[in-house]
């Protein structure tokens, strides 16, 4: 018990230096709209649109964002001890993916890749998009929380796709030799469902336990 709960401390202590990087390198790299042009990413892509360049910048502002503060509402003390905290993170992490989501569809048509490429990211915002619906609606309409959760941990598992689109990137680079053209016809897709389905998984298997220990404890108290 305490081996596994050592490597989930591990676990969740290397996503957040992940998203905290990653976070932090986006608004970096792309923070300051008039350098924007002159990343590698944007000189790479040739002549766009003017309106592209905006989108850019508050997509990458807002998703990176986004990403460096979303692990933080995964401490259960904060959420138990600081309630103010994780509401106003909340808040500003829900503005960020509205953000990042709605512009990530319009750069999603320039994206690369080819249409399988493109529908791929599409596809990230809208799932981003909806998860968030999804998780605002069980809490503010329906007092679900724990649905609520469910939903974040949807949502910010499509998030941490920032992260490991830069893991497999590269990756295909070293190992295949291919560049983003080629390469994101599959990591468009690779970067966001496995992230979808481990954080499903991780729901079920939360669900089942705690059916198991409600079954427990009604044996118990039907013993006593």
């Amino acid at each position: 018990m305490q081996k596994r709960t050592r490597s989930h401390m591990w676990a969740f202590g290397l996503l957040a230096l992940l998203a905290v990087g990653i976070g932090l390198y986006a608004l970096v790299l792309y923070g300051n709209p008039d350098r924007i042009r002159e990343s590698m990413f944007v000189t790479e892509k040739g002549q766009l649109p003017e309106l592209w360049y905006g989108m850019l910048w508050v997509h990458a502002v807002s998703a990176g964002l986004a990403l460096g503060i979303g692990w933080v509402q995964w401490i259960k003390r904060l959420r138990q001890r600081a309630v103010t905290v994780h509401r106003v993170v909340g808040c500003v992490y829900a503005m960020g993916i509205t953000l990042a989501g709605v512009t990530g569809l319009y750069l999603s048509y320039y994206a690369a890749g080819g249409w399988i490429g493109r529908t791929g990211f599409a596809m990230l915002s809208l799932m981003w998009l909806y998860t968030l619906y999804r998780s605002l609606q069980s809490m503010l309409v329906r007092r679900d929380p724990q649905a609520h959760g469910a939903w974040m941990l949807r949502n910010y598992a499509l998030t941490c796709a920032a992260i490991t689109l830069r893991i497999y990137t590269p990756l295909a680079a070293v190992l295949f030799g291919l560049g983003t053209n080629a390469s994101f016809v599959v990591i468009a897709w690779l970067a966001w469902l496995p992230n979808l389905l481990l954080a499903e998984l991780w729901i079920r298997r939360s669900r089942n336990r705690n059916l198991m220990r409600r079954l427990q404890q009604t044996r118990s108290t039907m013993r006593g």
